[in-house]
């Protein structure tokens, strides 16, 4: 892997670990002034909403700019708001600097949106064709590997540190991280189009995702997959833990724990892989969904916990083959120009569902009981790898060679 890619392995952990630390930090600031469990879910659901707005006018600001000079302005705003943050968690808790902590809040989400639909065009333009499915593999353990120990001891650092001296290592790591997007070399200049509308440049990208049939249904199986990822949210683990495994706090720990360690597992083993994968992305991207299906159904039924943990640690290896393969055609469907603006659509569509999904899910479990719930997702995953295997198999449309799908 060349140096640009390993800087922007660095940019996008240590943006990252600092976006799970402050998330953390705000949570239990909230918590520990106002004892509201309501206002302390509420940052959650502020940063998506913020992220979904800053996805849709991605492709207004990506016509102007270069995308690397998106992500400097985006981190060094970060850090601005990093400081008033810091100066706002000073303060005795009154509905004005409640308010102010939201704003600020949101504004930093908003930032930190353009990250991920950038860094997936980014890699496009400096890996080569042919090791794109090892760098998004190695994008996706590193990246997992270094949450899975955020969000592990992030409450100890907190513990041990206080909010202050935690905040300060936020503003070190989005520190490090734009220092790093300075050391990213582009290969290849970036075409920009200064004579389309604000509209236009808004709506382009989602006009290629309802036109071309292939993305269209990458799309629709997005959807299906983003529709059910809340059942991994902690309230829905826990609530499976104690009901229908018998076990409490422990084993939930157990449970997500397993989940993050499989995702680990499983980007090593698509790195192994990928040369095979190469190719074929469309068939193990189908492989994987119907397995991560499978077995999500299949918990749905057990009982023993040793069972459930086995399971969400197989569902690791399946659930990145289906995610990375899945990225890869994008990265590989059009020129970097468009995929930006692709990826920023498929983002805005994702989290909405998602964001409907949260405030759903609870109800849901609540009402049917959280074994269905997990039934009824798995029967929607393969669903959804069913949709894939006959629009994209089946049609004889797709395309087994290195350039799959594209739109030009």
């Amino acid at each position: 892997m060349n140096r640009s890619f390993i800087t922007l392995l660095i940019s996008q952990t240590a943006t990252n670990l600092g976006f799970a630390l402050y998330t953390m930090i705000v949570v239990l600031h909230l918590y520990q002034e106002t004892g509201s469990t309501t206002l302390s879910a509420t940052v959650t659901l502020v940063s998506i909403l913020s992220r979904m707005v800053s996805t849709i006018f991605l492709p207004v600001v990506s016509e102007k700019l270069k995308l690397t000079t998106i992500l400097k302005v985006a981190q060094a705003s970060q850090l601005l708001l990093l400081l008033v943050l810091f100066y706002l968690l000073g303060l005795s808790m009154s509905p004005g600097t409640l308010t102010s902590i939201f704003v600020i809040l949101s504004l930093m989400a908003f930032f930190s949106g353009v990250f991920t639909p950038i860094k997936s065009t980014l890699v496009k333009n400096i890996v080569p064709l042919e090791h794109r499915v090892r760098a998004n593999s190695v994008l996706a353990t590193v990246d997992q590997t270094f949450l899975f120990a955020g969000w592990t001891f992030g409450g100890m650092l907190l513990a041990f540190l206080g909010k202050q001296p935690s905040l300060i290592i936020t503003f070190g790591l989005i520190l490090l991280s734009t220092i790093c997007l300075f050391l990213i070399k582009v290969t290849s200049a970036q075409e920009i189009h200064l004579n389309q509308g604000f509209f236009e440049r808004l709506t382009t990208g989602w006009k290629y995702l309802f036109k071309h049939r292939q993305l269209r249904i990458l799309v629709i199986m997005d959807l299906l997959e983003a529709w059910v990822g809340t059942i991994w949210i902690g309230a829905v683990t826990l609530t499976f833990a104690k009901e229908a495994l018998g076990k409490g706090e422990v084993w939930w720990g157990y449970i997500n724990g397993g989940y993050y360690l499989g995702t680990i597992v499983g980007g090593i083993f698509i790195f192994r892989l990928s040369k095979v994968m190469e190719g074929k992305l469309t068939t193990y991207m189908l492989i994987g969904s119907t397995v991560f299906g499978a077995l999500t159904f299949l918990y749905g039924f057990v009982s023993s916990p040793l069972l459930a943990l086995l399971l969400v640690v197989l569902m690791g290896p399946s659930y990145q083959m289906r995610d990375l393969a899945q990225e890869t055609i994008y990265q590989n469907s059009t020129d970097q120009h468009t995929l930006t603006r692709i990826l920023a659509a498929k983002s805005t569509l994702i989290q909405l569902i998602f964001i409907i999904s949260i405030l759903g899910i609870g109800i849901l479990t609540d009402m049917i009981g959280v074994r269905l719930v997990y039934i009824l997702s798995g029967c929607l995953l393969l669903l959804s790898s069913g949709i894939g295997y006959y629009f994209l198999k089946q049609s004889g449309n797709h395309s087994e060679n290195k350039e799959e799908y594209g739109v030009n």
